[in-house]
């Protein structure tokens, strides 16, 4: 039966390298000796080779480096200046608070780099930037943000929603049931300990 060398965790594939070699040089056939162990008859050729250039430490295990991440640490340093102390209407979106669609959205414009939600996610909690409810007093200590609120961002968001047949919905600060209008938004992305900035005002 054949068998996949994939599959194999990295110290039983270091194992049968080790043993494969060892039955050749004691006069097994190769042939024969990677049948016995259901490879692909060409890996043991390459084994040998390896042996032959760097001698047995050549057929250690070696951890596979795994998948280049998406974006360099100088990159993730960005976005989070980005995000920091800004509003995502500052860089062209038409939505006032962060959440993890905006900045993938932002990352690709700017990097070209395509994120899925649940890797934005991943980012920002290494960025240390978690999910947080915007306090309500920020609007309660700035009639200047609660008029731009009321008069500018709302009817927008409340239009928006009428285009997409969607729902908008508030929470009072402790997220446990919907209120009225006056209420703050749900949840957006902001510094951890920090409460975010809400049209244009923060805590």
């Amino acid at each position: 039966m054949r068998i996949d060398g994939r599959t194999l965790s990295h110290e039983t594939s270091e194992t049968i390298r080790r043993l494969a070699v060892g039955r050749v040089r004691e006069g097994e056939a190769p042939s024969g000796v990677i049948k016995s162990y259901g490879l692909c008859r060409t890996t043991i050729y390459k084994w040998l080779r390896v042996v032959r250039r760097g001698g047995e430490a050549a057929l250690r295990a070696r951890k596979h480096p795994g998948r280049k991440p998406a974006l360099t640490p100088r990159q993730k340093l960005q976005v989070r200046r980005w995000i920091n102390g800004k509003d995502p209407r500052q860089y062209g979106f038409d939505f006032g608070l962060w959440t993890r669609q905006i900045v993938a959205a932002l990352i690709e414009q700017k990097f070209a780099v395509s994120l899925g939600v649940t890797a934005v996610g991943r980012l920002l909690a290494e960025l240390d930037i978690t999910p947080q409810k915007p306090l309500r007093r920020a609007y309660e200590r700035d009639p200047a943000a609660i008029a731009h609120w009321t008069t500018t961002v709302f009817p927008r968001l409340r239009a928006r929603a009428k285009r997409v047949s969607a729902k908008i919905f508030f929470l009072d600060e402790a997220g446990s049931a919907p209120i009225k209008s006056s209420g703050a938004p749900g949840a957006c992305e902001g510094r951890r300990r920090r409460s975010p900035r809400v049209g244009g005002a923060r805590a």
